[in-house]
């Protein structure tokens, strides 16, 4: 095991960070030296209730939808408004607001070269608070980055500069701390030693899954990932109480988490090492990572299983496309060749940054060849196909025969036939394993049943190529891949399927399709996703018949008309504030746009809530006269709702003369 820290609460300085750049193999983007050297004991200063005890709900390289977790998420006890402070001294380097992501966030760059980060904060001090509001007012939005002169808000050690907040994508309270070096790479904030986070609990194992990597693997006598659930032993070590059987070259998964003490919430792996035979094949590590590979997760998780369950394994080998430098590996890239036709035995050992551990062992028999299929039982109703895509692999399921013995079954190929018998039974469902680099069939005939499978073409990274029919035509550029794809297509009416959504984009592809049914209104038409039952807005605009858009997730796209504005609400309105709910049914909302008394109004939005609310250039002044708030969602539909403003109240005027009379 790679030393990650020696105790739970040993300050890291420049000790602590050569252990961590000792990872032979590794190759992890690491801060430079000189930077290092700058980093004593004690450095930074915890952000949240400083020498106190904190815990958190999230860790640097947590598994999130399309990223790693940055940095760490500290609780600010299910509330907001507790002090932000600066971490070091510095100056205020960035400034933005975003309605997703990061929400308010301020980044502080301190004298070393390192750059603190403190997200979804509530609001700022009095001094950033008023320069940011100005530049809002100033250029007329909500949504805004700004990067201040190194001179112009200087920062020491421990000044309050935000109370902490729950704005942008925050799922509650809490404050977004991440620690970067001067090249943009995210470093683990809990390796610096902050007293104020106790650990001492290990990782914990939930599942973890064998999955076959070629079309001749298997994995318990079929083609198709297994999962399994490990159990815990009185002595903290994890066995399987299933018997696994594989043979070819198999992938390992995890998924597994760390806790920290005090806190319920699930937290990242900081280290996973895999072993066969007592010898390491992989060793994953998340100290730090480069926050411009942070999309690369799609390829160090399995895409397709989060796409469909939620759930994040770990991929414990490298997957094609993969350039992220967080591993170490044999020359098999961490797969598991079992060819042999011997028992095999693995570990698999978790890691918290506090070098607390847990270890799964477990033994894989080899596969028993069967000369002979088993036998299916008979069925009176149709033959129904499924089929998915496994790696490389096309599996086709088929259950519903007449007799006992599955069928041939028939790829079509422009118009060839290719007979491909069953591969194997299992619960009276016959399965039938393609390899997707060989064939690339345009539909199956089982039995009686015909199904379109669609393949098209094979798309390679690092090339631009264009698939074209009478429909629509797709454009992947050199960087929208991972790895090969097996374009499948098809698209009826004004719906068109490009793959699923369980394959993994790294960049954007473009879209230029001909829908062949009448829309209500062609200029509020737009694309969605469709995928899983769900609706999301893509956009995109009309080019004559055609309709084109670019899009970064696979899936099923359909052009709907929205032709509801958004629904608006004023909750209250008076000389003090302006606050009001907006909502949209279908494409979103777009702009918001307020005016009082003809001046435009900064209008901050809370998406979670559906809240608008206003904040004043001048708090002091009131508000008076008509108020006019525009909300126009994205397909160009507006809400337009007018106010009139009740008076402000006017100070009572005291008649002094009158008093002094009356007391004489």
């Amino acid at each position: 095991m790679v030393e990650i820290v020696r105790k739970k609460r040993v300050s890291i300085g420049l000790v602590g960070f050569l252990l961590l750049i000792r990872l032979v193999g590794f190759g992890q983007a690491t801060p430079d030296k000189e930077i290092l050297k700058a980093v004593q004991p004690g450095y930074f200063l915890f952000p949240i209730m400083p020498g106190e005890a904190n815990s958190l709900s999230g860790g640097l390289g947590d598994l999130r939808p399309n990223h790693f977790h940055a940095g760490i998420d500290i609780r600010t006890a299910q509330r907001e408004g507790l002090d932000v402070y600066a971490a070091a001294d510095g100056y205020v380097s960035r400034i933005a607001v975003f309605t997703g992501g990061y929400g308010n966030v301020i980044f502080i760059k301190h004298p070393n070269g390192l750059t603190t980060v403190y997200g979804h904060l509530k609001t700022l001090n009095d001094t950033l608070g008023r320069f940011l509001r100005a530049e809002q007012y100033k250029k007329q939005t909500f949504e805004i980055d700004l990067r201040p002169q190194p001179n112009q808000f200087p920062v020491k050690k421990g000044e309050i500069i935000a109370l902490s907040g729950n704005t942008g994508g925050s799922g509650g309270p809490h404050l977004h701390f991440e620690i970067r070096d001067a090249k943009n790479n995210l470093l683990n904030p809990l390796l610096f030693g902050f007293q104020e986070i106790e650990d001492e609990l290990p990782p914990f194992f939930e599942r973890i899954a064998l999955q076959p990597l070629t079309p001749a693997s298997r994995v318990n006598g079929q083609a198709s990932r297994i999962a399994l659930t490990p159990t815990r032993k009185p002595n903290g070590d994890y066995v399987l109480t299933q018997p696994v059987s594989a043979n070819g070259l198999i992938g390992l998964e995890v998924l597994g988490h760390d806790r920290t003490s005090g806190s319920p919430f699930k937290n990242g792996l900081t280290c996973i090492e895999i072993q066969l035979d007592n010898r390491e094949v992989f060793a994953y590590n998340m100290n730090n990572f480069p926050n411009e590979e942070t999309r690369f997760i799609n390829l160090h998780m399995n895409y397709s299983v989060e796409q469909l369950t939620g759930q994040r394994f770990h991929r414990c080998y490298l997957a094609d496309g993969n350039t992220l430098n967080l591993y170490r590996y044999d020359g098999k890239r961490g797969k598991l060749p079992l060819f042999d036709g011997q028992p095999h035995e693995v570990s698999i050992t978790l890691y918290d940054c506090f070098q607390h551990a847990s270890t799964l062992r477990f033994t894989v028999n080899p596969e028993i060849a069967s000369e002979t299929v088993a036998k299916l039982i008979p069925s009176k109703l149709p033959t129904a196909l499924f089929t998915s895509v496994e790696e490389n692999t096309l599996i086709i399921r088929a259950r519903n025969f007449p007799t006992t013995s599955a069928p041939i079954a028939q790829l079509f190929m422009s118009g060839a036939a290719l007979e491909i018998p069953v591969s194997y039974v299992r619960g009276n469902e016959a399965s039938y394993v393609i390899d997707l680099q060989k064939q690339l069939p345009d539909s199956v005939k089982i039995g009686k049943t015909v199904q379109a499978l669609n393949f098209k073409k094979r798309i390679v990274p690092g090339q631009e190529t264009t698939y074209r029919d009478s429909s629509v035509t797709i454009t992947f550029r050199p960087e929208t891949l991972y790895d090969t794809l097996h374009l499948a297509v098809s698209s009826s009416g004004n719906r068109l399927t490009i793959n699923q959504g369980t394959v993994a984009m790294n960049d954007y592809f473009e879209v230029n399709f001909a829908p062949t049914e009448p829309l209500e209104n062609r200029q509020k038409s737009q694309v969605y996703l469709v995928n899983g039952g769900g609706r999301s807005y893509v956009g995109g605009f009309w080019k004559g018949d055609r309709f084109l858009f670019k899009a970064r997730q696979l899936g099923t796209f359909q052009l709907l008309t929205d032709l509801n504005p958004p629904t608006v609400k004023i909750l209250r309105k008076d000389y003090q504030v302006l606050v009001a709910t907006v909502r949209d049914d279908l494409s979103g909302i777009d702009t918001v746009r307020a005016m009082v008394n003809g001046e435009w109004i900064l209008m901050q939005y809370d998406y979670k809530k559906a809240l608008i609310w206003s904040d004043k250039l001048d708090p002091a002044k009131p508000f008076e006269g008509s108020v006019v708030l525009e909300v126009k969602d994205r397909a160009g539909n507006l809400t337009t709702v007018t106010a009139v403003l009740p008076p402000a109240p006017r100070p009572m005027m005291v008649d002094s003369a009158a008093i002094l009379n009356k007391e004489n």
